[in-house]
């Protein structure tokens, strides 16, 4: 039942993420003002730990983004799921693990409630208002990611 969870989680994510990504793409959105969107994720799965990250990997020249998810204490229980993104019309740069490229830390939305998205390339599945977000710099590229949603002044 968990792994079939955790492949829940993983596709909920990623679809959350293409749908986004499409979101800033089509709103023509270059303020530098990130979208995002709050997942409905489970705060564990059958009372464990579990967690969220965001890879990026190429192998043989092809750049390979996707969704992976696993338990706290057994890494043997994961799951993923490809990002699926037409890239060469798109220029997309997801935050990943590992990803030294600058990007403010954190992101500050003025637009509906303020606040803050930290972002971050693992989130932990029991964090409330986790977010997936985007936003579109001047040379048009999106910028992606996942992270969690802090109201201004709440929380730190």
């Amino acid at each position: 039942m968990t792994k079939q969870q955790l492949n829940q989680i993983v596709e909920y994510t990623a679809l959350n993420l293409v749908e986004i990504v499409n979101l800033v793409k089509f709103a023509n959105f270059s303020n530098n003002e990130p979208m995002m969107k709050v997942l409905n994720l489970p705060s564990d799965l059958g009372g464990k730990a579990y967690i969220i990250k965001l890879m990026n990997e190429t192998i043989q020249g092809i750049c390979r983004c996707y969704v992976y998810a696993q338990l706290v204490v057994r890494e043997d229980i994961a799951a993923t799921s490809p990002i699926l993104l037409n890239s060469t019309q798109t220029r997309l740069k997801l935050k990943t693990e590992g990803d030294a490229r600058p990007l403010t830390y954190p992101l500050q939305v003025r637009l509906g409630k303020e606040g803050i998205i930290q972002w971050s390339s693992t989130v932990y599945g029991g964090v409330q208002n986790i977010v997936v977000w985007g936003l579109t710099r001047d040379d048009d590229t999106i910028w992606a990611g996942i992270g969690v949603w802090k109201l201004q002044g709440v929380g730190g």
